[in-house]
This record gives C-alpha cells, sequence and structure tokens, in this order.
C-alpha cells in the first residue's frame, strides 16, 4: 500500500521577502497563479502585494511584517505551491494547517473557493490592523510548564501552542510583550520574537471578533471532501462551522495533537511542508511522537534550494499520488494578436457560432452584424478602419478563447501588432471584451477620419539609414510608423511627402518602396488630433492591472502598473517597435510564439527576425515585475566621481567616506542651487491644496521656518487671494519665502488671467502651476514679466515657476521654451515686449517640476520609483537639446509621509520634496476640525478614487478619504448613471428618489436653481438645449456641494465629505503613533517640516555609511 500524503500549511511568523521568488522566475504554474491571484488582491486592496513580496531591493533578512501583506502573501505562496504539486501529479489524502495555513488547507480540501478564502484573508488582517491594538508574540525555548510558575508570564501573555517539550509560543499585547521579552532574557531563557504585529490566538484581538464572524456568515462553506486536520481541535474536522476560521486565529494552536492523531491511525505517510519557510518541517522532524518511517519533506526555505527540493519530490513521489493532473509544459508560451492588415473575408468561420455570447455582444457595440460583415461583407466594408479594426479584434479575441480552450493553457506572456496590442490586453485581463470592443471602435473612427495621409513600406533599409535620408532629403515630416524587422519599416506622413519619398527611395539601389492603400497617417505626428480625442475617450473607462505580463508597442518592454492607457494613447502617434518586441521574446529561454488572428503575418516576421536579429535580455526583475525599479549601478558607484555622469549633478566626495567612516557622510540633502535660489534652509515645499486648505497661517509658518509653502487659491474668491497676498507679505520678512498656487482652468480663462495679474501687481516671485494641459498665454505673461539679461549675457526670470507634472508629455512642454506662435500672439496684441519675446526663447518656461505621485486630490496614481527617474532623464535630454546654462531642477511629491519616503525620494534624484496631504490634519490647514478627526485616524488603506468635479464628463479621478464617509461610493454612482443615461428623465425612478432623498437631500430642480446661480448665460443656454450637460451640472453640484460641507465643517453631512487625501498620511500617523504628533491638535506644520527633513538626513546618513562600512 502507498504511503498516504499529507499537505501542512504555516502560518503567520513564517514570511519573509522573496518567498518563493525561484519558482516564480522559473515555474510557469507557480507564476500564473501568484499573477491570477494578485490580481484578485488589487481589486480588493488596490495595491499589488506580489510587486512588494518581491520587490528587488528587498532582502529576505528584512522584516516582513505587515499583517495585510503577509497575511496575503502567505496565503498567495501556499495556494500556488499547491497547485504545482497537483497539476505535477500529487494530491493530498489529507491536509492540516496552523492559524493562517487553514485557509490554504481548506481550499485544497475542497471547504471554499479560492476567492471565498482570500477574501476572507483580507478581511481578518484589514479587522486585526484597524480594530486591535499592536500586540506581538515569543517563541520560549523551554519546558511548557514555565508558564504556569511564572507569573509575569501568565500575568502578561497568554499561552497560544506548545510545539514540542520544550518549545512554546505566548502571545499579547505589545507592551506586554516586551516585559515579557525583557524578564526571560534576565532569567537566561532563551526566546524569539516572531515577525507579527499583531497578539494573534489572544484576547488581543478580541475586538475585531464580532465584525469577523458576521462576514464570515456570510461566506458559502463547505464540508471537507478529504481528510482536514483541524489545528484548532487536534483532529478531524468533518462539519464546518461558518465561524471556524475565528477560532483559527483566536484559539490555541494544537498542531501538534493533530500529527498525533494522524500517526495514532498506523498509516505511513509523506508529510509534505507547502508553505513558504519549511517551519512545520523542522517541527515534525522534533517531535518525538513522529515514527521512524515517516517521511517528512520541506519545499519552500530560505536557503534557496526551492527548485532542487521540488524537483525531488516530484521525481521521488509523483507516482504515489492517487489521482495524476497535468503536468507542466515546461516551455514559456507567448500569444501574439496580428494588426490591421491580417483581415480577410471569411475569418472567423465556425466561431461565430460557436461563442454566440459574444458575437451577440459584439453586435450589441457595433450596431450591424459581425458575423455578416467578416463571412460576407456585403457592403464592402471590411477593408474600411472604421470596420476593420473591430471585426479583426472580434476575430482575434475568439480565436484566443478557441486555443485556450483547445489546449488547456493561458499564454506565459503576450503582444500585439498596433491593433493587436488591443487583444493582448484583453487576454491579460486588462479589460473585458465588450470594453475593448469599445475603445477599438472608438480607436477606428477616430483613425478613419483622418485624411491627406499616407503610408509606405520601405524593404531593405535599417531605422539608422532611415532616419538619415529623411534628414537629408527634407522629409522631416515623414515618421517612421512600423519597425517590423530589421530590414522591413513603414513610414507615414503627408501623401504629397510619402509621393516625393517614393522617388528618393527608389533611386537607391537595393531598396523596395511599397506605397499602402490607406487614407491616414498611421502612426504619426499627423495623428495627434485623433490622439487627443481619444485621451478623452479612454479615460472615462478604468482598466484593471494585467494578470499577464504584456509587451508594449511603444517601448517594447512589459506594461508597467500605470502605464496602461498612456500606452495606448502614445500608440496612435508612435512606432509600433515590433522587430524589437520580438527580439525580447526571443530572449525568453526556450519559448514557443503562437500567433492568434487571421494569416500569418506575423509568423513571417517573426522568422525573419530571428534570422536577422539577436534576442534582447531583459534582466530577471523585468522579466516578472510590474513598476519595480532597479538601481543600474552599485550605490557606491553613484556617489563617485564619473566621467559620464549626469549634467549638473552635485558629486559627493569620496574621501571623506574612506577616512572618517564614523562621521556623518551627508548633513543635508537635495539641491543646494534650488536651496539658494529660493532663500530656503531645507529643500522642502508644502503644496497649495484647494480653496484655502493651505492657508495663509500655513505659509507663513513655513516661510518662518526655512521652508517654503503654496497659497492654495483654487476656487478662491480674487478678494480673499488679495487678503491673504496682503496678509502673507505683513507676516513674512524679506528672505523668508512663499508662493501661490496657479490652477488650471480651462473653462475659465478669464480667471487665470486674473490671478497673473494680481500676482504681478503683488510682485509673486514663485508659483506652483498645476492641472495644465498645455502652456498658456497667462503663464508666458507672468514668466516674462520677470525675464531679464544677466551681466554675462545669459536669461533669467526672477517670476519662477514650478510646473507639478506626472505625465512625460506635460514635464516637456514646461522643459521647453514658450511656443513661439503663442508669444507671436502676445508680442501682436502688446501683451508682451519683442525684447521679452526674444529673451524667452532662451529659457524654459519651469525653473523647476515637481513629479506628482500617487496623490490625494487629482492623480494619474503613477509610482514615484517609475516616474522620478523617467523625468530625470527627459530633463537631462531636454537640458542637452537646449543648452541651457542653467539646471532644472526635478522634485518629488506623492506617497511622501515618513522620512523613510522622503529618503527614497531623495536616493531616485529629486532635489527637492512636497508634501500635500500631512498638511490637511494640521493647526494651521484651512479647514474644520471635523475633517482633521476624521484626517487624524487615516491609515494606509483608507483612501479611494472618486469622479474628480472640474472634470466629471472625461471620467478623470481624485484620490479621496473612504474611512468614515460615503461620498466616494455616492460620486462614483453618479458617474455611472451619467455614463449609462442621457438625461435626468431615463434613469429609473429608484436611483432618482435615492439621489434626491439620500444624496442631495433636495430635488433635482432645487439644485438646478443653485446651479443657475453661479453658472454663465452659456452654461444656461446648453443646459436647457442639452439634457446631459444639464445632468453633468446637476450632478458636479454635489462634489462641489461635498467639499463646502467638509472644510465648513457640517456635522449632519459628514457622510458627504469629500475630503481629498493620499496615502501618505496614513504613513505618517503610523509613524507618529504613541508621539505627542499623534493629535492633530500638536500638528504645526513648520515642526512636521522640520522634523521629517532631520530624520530623512539620518536615515540617509545611516544607509550611506553602511554601504561604505561593508
Amino acid at each position: 500500500m502507498n504511503p498516504s500524503i499529507v499537505f501542512m500549511y504555516s502560518g503567520q511568523g513564517s514570511q519573509y521577502y522573496q518567498m518563493g521568488r525561484a519558482l516564480f522566475e522559473q515555474n510557469n504554474i507557480f507564476r500564473s497563479y501568484m499573477y491570477e491571484l494578485d490580481a484578485k488582491v488589487r481589486e480588493l486592496i488596490g495595491v499589488s502585494v506580489r510587486s512588494e513580496l518581491y520587490e528587488i531591493n528587498k532582502k529576505m533578512t528584512e522584516p516582513f511584517t505587515r499583517t495585510l501583506y503577509t497575511h496575503v502573501s502567505i496565503f498567495m505562496v501556499e495556494y500556488a505551491m499547491t497547485m504545482v504539486l497537483l497539476e505535477n501529479g500529487i494530491v493530498p489524502d489529507a491536509v492540516i494547517g496552523v492559524s493562517l495555513g487553514e485557509f490554504a488547507a481548506a481550499v485544497t480540501a475542497g471547504v471554499c473557493s479560492v476567492d471565498t478564502a482570500l477574501q476572507s484573508v483580507v478581511k481578518q488582517a484589514q479587522l486585526v490592523e484597524s480594530r486591535c491594538e499592536e500586540g506581538g508574540m515569543l517563541a520560549m525555548l523551554h519546558h511548557p510548564s514555565l508558564f504556569s510558575s511564572d507569573p509575569v508570564l501568565y500575568e502578561n501573555s497568554e499561552l497560544v501552542s506548545i510545539h514540542s517539550e520544550n518549545h512554546f509560543i505566548v502571545s499579547g499585547k505589545k507592551e506586554h510583550m516586551a516585559l515579557v521579552e525583557q524578564h526571560a532574557k534576565k532569567k537566561g531563557i532563551m526566546c524569539s520574537k516572531l515577525p507579527v504585529t499583531q497578539g494573534f490566538h489572544s484576547s488581543s484581538i478580541d475586538p475585531a471578533s464580532d465584525e469577523y464572524v458576521a462576514f464570515l456568515q456570510k461566506q458559502l462553506f463547505l464540508d471537507p471532501k478529504i481528510t482536514y486536520i483541524s489545528s484548532v481541535y487536534g483532529k478531524p474536522l468533518r462539519e464546518w462551522n461558518t465561524d471556524y476560521f475565528w477560532k483559527v486565529i483566536r484559539k490555541p494552536i494544537q498542531f501538534t495533537e493533530g500529527i498525533a492523531f494522524l500517526q495514532e491511525e498506523g498509516n505511513d505517510r509523506i508529510y509534505l511542508d507547502v508553505g513558504p519557510s519549511g517551519t512545520l518541517f523542522t517541527m515534525c522532524k522534533s517531535m518525538s511522537i513522529l515514527r521512524k518511517n515517516q517521511i517528512v519533506l520541506p519545499i519552500l526555505t530560505p536557503y534557496k534550494t526551492d527548485l532542487q527540493n521540488l524537483d525531488y519530490i516530484l521525481r521521488n513521489y509523483a507516482q504515489k499520488s492517487a489521482t495524476t493532473v497535468k503536468k507542466e509544459n515546461k516551455s514559456m508560451l507567448a500569444f501574439v494578436f496580428p494588426g490591421q492588415g491580417s483581415q480577410k473575408e471569411g475569418m472567423g468561420g465556425d466561431l461565430f457560432d460557436q461563442y454566440p455570447d459574444i458575437t451577440s455582444q459584439a453586435d450589441s457595440v457595433l450596431g450591424y452584424s459581425i458575423k455578416e460583415l467578416c463571412l460576407e461583407d456585403p457592403l464592402g466594408r471590411l477593408q474600411q478602419t472604421e470596420y476593420t479594426q473591430p471585426a479583426l479584434y472580434t476575430v482575434n479575441a475568439l480565436m484566443y478563447l478557441d486555443t485556450i480552450n483547445e489546449i488547456g493553457r493561458k499564454p506565459d506572456i503576450l503582444a500585439g501588432h498596433s491593433l493587436g496590442e488591443y487583444n493582448a490586453l484583453f487576454a491579460a485581463g486588462a479589460f473585458d471584451f465588450v470594453t475593448g470592443l469599445r475603445l477599438v471602435k472608438k480607436r477606428g473612427e477616430l483613425m478613419s477620419q483622418a485624411v491627406g495621409g499616407g503610408m509606405a513600406a520601405v524593404i531593405g533599409i535599417v531605422e539608422d539609414k532611415m532616419k538619415q535620408i529623411l534628414l537629408q532629403n527634407q522629409l522631416d515630416r515623414i515618421d517612421i510608423a512600423n519597425l517590423n524587422s530589421p530590414k522591413q519599416l513603414v513610414i507615414s506622413g503627408l501623401q504629397s511627402d510619402i509621393a516625393r519619398a517614393k522617388l528618393v527611395f527608389e533611386a537607391i539601389e537595393g531598396i523596395t518602396y511599397i506605397p499602402l492603400r490607406v487614407s491616414g497617417a498611421f502612426h504619426s505626428r499627423h495623428m495627434l488630433e485623433a490622439r487627443e480625442q481619444f485621451e478623452i475617450y479612454i479615460n472615462s473607462f478604468v482598466l484593471s492591472e494585467c494578470t499577464i505580463p504584456v509587451l508594449s508597442n511603444v517601448h517594447a518592454r512589459l506594461y508597467q502598473k500605470n502605464d496602461m492607457k498612456m500606452n495606448l494613447i502614445r500608440q496612435i502617434t508612435e512606432s509600433v517597435r515590433w522587430c524589437e518586441t520580438v527580439q525580447v521574446l526571443m530572449g525568453f529561454e526556450g519559448i514557443e510564439v503562437k500567433e492568434i488572428g487571421p494569416g500569418k503575418v506575423l509568423t513571417g516576421l517573426m522568422r525573419k527576425i530571428t534570422a536577422e536579429a539577436t534576442p534582447i535580455y531583459l534582466p530577471t526583475e523585468a522579466k516578472y515585475e510590474f513598476a519595480i525599479p532597479t538601481i543600474s549601478q552599485p550605490m557606491s558607484q553613484q556617489f563617485n566621481r564619473d566621467e559620464n555622469r549626469r549634467e549638473g549633478v552635485e558629486e559627493i566626495e569620496e574621501k571623506p567616506f574612506v577616512q572618517q567612516p564614523e562621521a556623518s557622510v551627508i548633513t543635508t540633502v537635495g539641491c543646494k542651487q534650488f536651496m539658494q535660489d529660493y532663500q530656503l534652509q531645507y529643500p522642502y515645499l508644502a503644496g497649495g491644496m484647494y480653496k484655502g486648505i493651505a492657508s495663509k497661517e500655513l505659509v507663513v509658518k513655513l516661510g518662518k521656518a526655512g521652508m517654503m509653502g503654496f497659497l492654495g487659491t483654487g476656487d478662491l474668491h480674487l478678494s480673499q487671494i488679495e487678503k491673504s497676498i496682503q496678509y502673507i507679505q505683513r507676516e513674512l520678512h524679506a528672505g523668508q519665502a512663499y508662493g501661490m498656487n496657479l490652477l488650471h482652468t480651462p473653462d475659465k480663462q478669464e480667471r487665470e488671467d486674473q490671478l497673473v495679474d494680481l500676482y504681478i501687481q503683488y510682485g509673486i516671485k514663485a508659483v506652483e502651476v498645476s492641472a495644465y494641459m498645455s502652456i498658456t498665454s497667462a503663464l508666458i505673461k507672468y514668466r516674462a514679466h520677470g525675464v531679464k539679461k544677466l551681466p554675462d549675457g545669459t536669461v533669467s526670470s526672477t517670476n519662477r515657476i514650478i510646473g507639478k507634472v506626472s505625465r512625460p508629455e506635460m514635464a516637456e512642454q514646461f522643459l521647453r521654451p514658450a511656443p513661439e506662435y503663442l508669444v507671436e500672439k502676445m508680442v501682436r496684441e502688446n501683451k508682451i515686449t519683442r525684447d521679452q519675446a526674444h529673451m524667452l526663447s532662451t529659457i524654459p518656461m519651469a525653473d523647476d517640476l515637481c513629479i506628482v505621485a500617487d496623490s490625494g486630490g487629482p492623480t494619474d496614481g503613477v509610482a514615484s520609483y517609475v516616474l522620478l527617474p523617467a523625468m530625470i532623464l527627459l530633463r537631462d535630454e531636454m537640458m542637452r537639446k537646449y543648452k541651457y546654462p542653467k539646471k532644472v531642477r526635478i522634485g518629488a511629491a506623492g506617497g511622501i509621509g515618513t522620512p523613510e519616503a522622503a529618503a527614497a525620494a531623495f536616493m531616485l534624484g529629486a532635489d527637492f520634496i512636497l508634501t500635500g496631504s500631512i498638511n490637511q490634519c494640521t493647526v494651521e490647514a484651512g479647514t474644520s476640525d471635523t475633517v482633521k478627526d476624521l484626517l487624524q485616524q487615516v491609515q494606509i488603506q483608507d483612501t479611494t478614487y472618486a469622479p474628480a468635479g472640474d472634470r466629471f464628463e472625461t471620467g478623470a479621478k481624485v484620490q479621496v478619504l473612504k474611512r468614515g464617509v460615503f461620498f466616494p461610493a455616492r460620486a462614483n454612482k453618479l458617474f455611472e448613471l451619467y455614463s449609462q443615461y442621457n438625461s435626468l428623465e431615463e434613469i429609473n425612478e429608484k436611483d432618482k428618489k435615492l439621489i434626491q432623498v439620500k444624496y442631495f437631500n433636495r430635488s433635482f430642480e432645487e439644485v438646478y436653481e443653485k446651479c443657475k446661480q453661479n453658472a454663465s448665460q452659456v452654461e444656461i443656454d446648453k443646459a436647457e438645449k442639452n439634457q446631459k450637460y444639464k445632468m453633468a451640472l446637476i450632478f458636479k453640484w454635489y462634489l462641489a456641494h461635498s467639499i463646502n460641507v467638509a472644510i465648513d465643517g457640517i456635522p449632519e453631512q459628514q457622510v458627504d465629505y469629500q475630503i481629498y487625501c493620499g496615502p501618505a498620511l496614513g504613513a505618517f500617523n503610523r509613524w507618529v503613533r504613541g508621539t505627542s504628533l499623534e493629535s492633530w491638535k500638536n500638528r504645526h506644520v513648520d515642526e512636521i517640516g522640520v522634523k521629517l527633513m532631520e530624520e530623512t538626513i539620518k536615515i540617509l546618513d545611516a544607509k550611506l555609511r553602511s554601504f561604505v562600512m561593508r
């Protein structure tokens, strides 16, 4: 009789950074399930736990303790490891879990779905973090009788597990555990803290009980399908009670008793530790109850033997399992999808009938029969762009679904050529079929409207030579649209230029020139109008992160977390880097690439590329991680002299590092010139929070402390702003810095002009400009009124602009001189002089750029680790291009609430930092005490996204507080209704009543009357003619109203408060917990700034010295 197999699952305390990394990199099954679970996790908590777990800079030895992340990570790793075993033919006869490990055990035993288990894990972690005091657990290496005989132990902790005769675990509140640990060490008793922040299995987590049990009662649990050994009872669990998963973390652990029960049955067993660290393997091996013929094996351990351990188990024990599940296909599989040009009549064939739901959805979105178009094309429309693109997208999608059903697996990586990239993203789970089709339909419509353009394939020429020929023949209005293979390029431009290019290239021996039958200059600058319209359209959609890696056309690199929309927007005007994409695929060893779509165009191209080009090998972390930054040089080299160092970057002498290792390596951070220009003691700014939340008092406090704040002028009356300027100038002395916010208001250009005139009138020398999508005449006027020529002949402006940006295309506009056409227009209108215009042509529009990552309020949600290095490279490129004599400084904002975050920004190259959310919860902030009370309780996970009031119709988002308020849910409901209906009358009666009674507390008619009081006659006339516009006005009233009631602190409307807030405040609250700054009433903006900067300097100093001392 074959031995039975037992899967063992460990719980909290077994986690560490990089656990399972080797399998994630080299085992397709493990990796695919980690991606799949991580996508589910992101939907639940908005964070990629996988990215945190495998962050390349995190070492195994670093503490990994955040309960939400560790809970989820352990479950993900154990579930993925289980699936590796199952799909290789190792199926358990019994399972046993310890504490958190019982969730994975339950899924394996068929008690619940993986979704239910994951939601239960997340909910448990969230509740113990938010409802319970911090706690801890200690492993005591002594006989368990010590607990009952030592008053310090039994009065300050609870016995939660006995692992062996000389090993037991105690748990309790943080301060009590510190006392127990100190006591044990004094008595010479060996003990070790477990890497947890909660007192699991003790009364310290009881505050989470009622809410968690109520949650569990709503979930579906079944009785186990195989033997389920409970570590709560130490014996098999035959019937499942809904509150069992609460007992799992509250009751003492009886793992040893559970193993003893299995041993008493007398069967030979193979115990496989499926947990992340081999903890249960070690425990079992130390048990005297384990008979000699029992086999106990680990798989994952911190000792980098995971692959060898797994290989040994598969070779020796797979045949002993009762059932064989499909084995892993060892080679990687890539799917690539063709783009426009692969369409042909008859494509799709029987697939339309095989997948009637998809066919029906396509008909509904398109308004015509997709089957008829593809199979018969009776009206001859299949070759027209607006019909070609939806048709090809649909057929590609059908062929993808049919392929994965046939082969029984999904691909490991995806790519698509132009339009085909939408199919790749559909396959990767970025959007569903209908969403993708709507995007493609709009894309096709916009591209079909482009006229006067042309394209041509040029064969027998490489990219560099192509660029040279275009430049030499004054064909610089032509762009390279596709780089299909090393010597097959497609060019795009105006028809007249494409015709001229034909004569040039046909005169060159060895080159073939083939004009293409298109009406537009696709993938070129001439599609800018289509790109801008598509950007507005796509921003009304919410896209998900990919669950399968996708290579982008724009970069020929993997999509990163936050650039999905921008890649699709940029793809319209930029080159399709297909050759490089295939080269990246070639860099994956043993990869199989399969074309999914009609025809074999890409297959033919791949043969050429394989023969003519070499593979591109991505770094390991780049292959499998989205948005994980890497350091291109060792840290020690980054601070040494280097002939190729970046222009304008200050050097740090190497000598003190060697001769004085104990002295401070650094005593300040940031750019010295920046601090000199603004007369600052610290490179620290505070952003101009909306509607005077960044108050005049806040600005003055910072100015007096050697920092700079910006008055939040958004939506303030000009008279209020003028009075605030007078107050600030009266309170601050010469040399103390301050600035004003200048918010772009495209629908109220006169507002911008009035503000600039006011700033010029009062001699405001620093403005923080935000929300700009293009350079305006108001900005140019402000800049021009400060320009002057210096004695050395260079030009500068005393009116300094700090541009807040989160997108490279806007950063590029600020890094260029003022647009010539606008400058000339202003000269003609006598708004600036000819001399001013000339000087403006020699300096950038901004002195400094502040790069905004995932911030409170309006945000693109991009990670600073991705954004900041890219912007620094862009700055360097523009500095070289325009030969500016003075460096444009780059600052960082968004997510900065702790010294560690600030230190990371400076390590990434920031010249200064700007904070926002943390200043909103201070004495000086111009908002209500009620709001500050709410903000003081914020944790990292307590923010979410809601529609932006000023760009409601486009679907733009702001990050707001979700804890304690209903606003995000209500605002998102309004946008959902706006997107679905064309008028208020179309909305169903139930929703109309809900909005008027619960949300607005007044009728639509009353709200409309309020809107009319503040709207211009043009807006009112438009609303009367356009019912959807009227609906938007009424819904936007609620968004503005929610800000006002929050600032005013109206208590009975607290649920409607709209409070801009980012996760930085949650991080700050945790940092100051237990200190005088825990209460907002003790938080002063100047003291926070100084404390943050001084602690940042200490962290950087210690970190740099640690590098040198190694």
